[in-house]
């Protein structure tokens, strides 16, 4: 086993150390826990793969690196689940509606399936849409839905009518969550016209049966009340272990490429080093600072309402929202690499300088 774990260590290191460090291995095995043999064997394997031993920042970078290429990793297997998952059809969005409202009429329903999981603009993602993608109108880009409407609510009865909502859901099989209020739209805090009373608000109630997330919105803007109901599928179940696995291998990825790059640029010209550490940092800045931002937006909206199905990863990491950042970031990275796969001289062994 411990000679695999010396696949941690670079190749060069492996040649030359090898050897000598199994035999150490060996020699300590037997006063010591296997597991706290390999765990420090992989440990210093790690390090040794980003050279500058001198350093007391390299493992902050390199971790900071990799953690970004795991979450990455894992946002993108995930969106690989979502592609295989059942697609919606506009019949069980008519069956649904018929189950919990068969004495109204709708004023709309969808009748066709959705051409794809996720849609921006109504359409499938495609190069047409490369612009709004990279110009701040990837929150566009979200889980295709099927929906139904119906008009002609009673104004003067909300309460009469969340509650026979709740009973039909109930009857019907669904598990609803609490409702949640909201105002129709925003206004100005202590203006005289903002009147909790006066403005128009909404109430969703979420509820899911199987893969089904549906999604009741109970609008009273106190002159053409109407409902409105929206099919979503929910999460996968295959989108956890394949995350997880993604997050785990992009992570050693990143570590690895991390590695890499450190240990080709260590001994350069300083202004190579130079170059590179300012791509690499710029990089990182416009990688982390739309996870940071978007991580804190989702947890206090995720905290403020339930959720049956959660946002996909991807938009906890800012994407495809700041998909420019994260390109141009992409770019400087491919340029930090270029830079460390430029050949290079080693320097000549002093002792041959004396024969």
């Amino acid at each position: 086993m411990h000679r695999w774990l010396l696949l941690s260590y670079p190749r060069d290191y492996r040649r030359k150390r090898g050897a000598e460090i199994l035999e150490t291995v060996h020699d300590t095995a037997s006063t010591s826990r296997g597991a706290r043999v390999a765990a420090n064997l992989v440990r210093h394997g790690l390090r040794t793969r980003l050279g500058r031993p001198a350093s007391r920042t390299v493992v902050l970078w390199a971790s900071i690196f990799a953690l970004a290429c795991g979450l990455f990793a894992a946002s993108f297997g995930t969106w690989l689940t979502w592609l295989g998952s059942r697609p919606l059809d506009h019949n069980e969005l008519a069956a649904a509606v018929s189950q919990l409202y068969p004495d109204k009429r709708v004023s709309h329903i969808d009748t066709d399936d959705p051409p794809s999981v996720f849609l921006i603009y109504g359409s499938p993602l495609s190069w047409s849409f490369a612009s709004e993608l990279l110009l701040g109108d990837g929150g566009e880009y979200s889980l295709a839905g099927l929906g139904a409407s119906f008009d002609q609510l009673p104004a003067d009865n909300r309460p009469r009518v969340l509650a026979e909502l709740r009973q039909r859901l109930q009857a019907s099989g669904w598990d609803y969550t609490e409702p949640v209020y909201s105002d129709a739209y925003a206004c100005i805090p202590d203006d005289p016209r903002c009147d909790p009373a006066t403005i128009p608000s909404n109430i969703t109630v979420y509820a899911q049966r199987g893969d089904d997330i549906l999604e009741v919105s109970i609008n009273d803007d106190n002159t053409t009340p109407k409902m409105s109901l929206a099919l979503t599928r929910s999460t996968p179940w295959s989108a956890y272990p394949v995350g997880v696995v993604a997050f785990v291998l992009g992570t050693l990825s990143g570590w690895w490429l991390f590695g890499w790059a450190s240990r080709r640029t260590e001994g350069r010209h300083p202004l190579t080093q130079g170059s590179a550490k300012f791509l690499f940092g710029f990089a990182m800045l416009l990688w982390w600072a739309p996870i940071l931002l978007s991580t804190s937006l989702m947890l206090s909206h995720h905290l403020s309402e339930p959720h049956l199905r959660w946002h996909p990863l991807w938009e906890w990491l800012g994407q495809p929202v700041m998909s420019l950042p994260f390109l141009c970031g992409c770019l400087m990275l491919a340029l930090v690499l270029g830079v460390a796969a430029l050949p290079h001289r080693l320097p000549a062994d002093p002792r041959l300088a004396h024969r």
